[in-house]
């Protein structure tokens, strides 16, 4: 938990810094930190979950349904 309250602090505290350093608004900088965090958050599990469900295919060998157009680039080199 002390980690996540310091990494709020240092966004907000980034947040209050580019919008100007303006007297007053620490609860909407906090409140932008926190919801840029849960969305980081967010996206970092939808990444890992994408990973898992990959690393599953490859394991399983889920390369059967593939073409060999699916698995080389196709020539960039026109017959002549």
């Amino acid at each position: 938990m002390e980690d996540r309250e310091q990494k709020l602090r240092e966004r907000a505290y980034k947040i209050w810094e580019d919008g100007g350093r303006i007297d007053g608004s620490h609860e909407d900088d906090w409140r932008r930190a926190e919801e840029q965090h849960q969305e980081t958050e967010r996206e970092a599990a939808e990444v890992t979950e994408a990973n898992k469900q990959a690393s599953e295919k490859f394991r399983d060998g889920g390369n059967e349904d593939r073409s060999a157009a699916d698995i080389r680039p196709p020539s960039t080199v026109a017959p002549d």
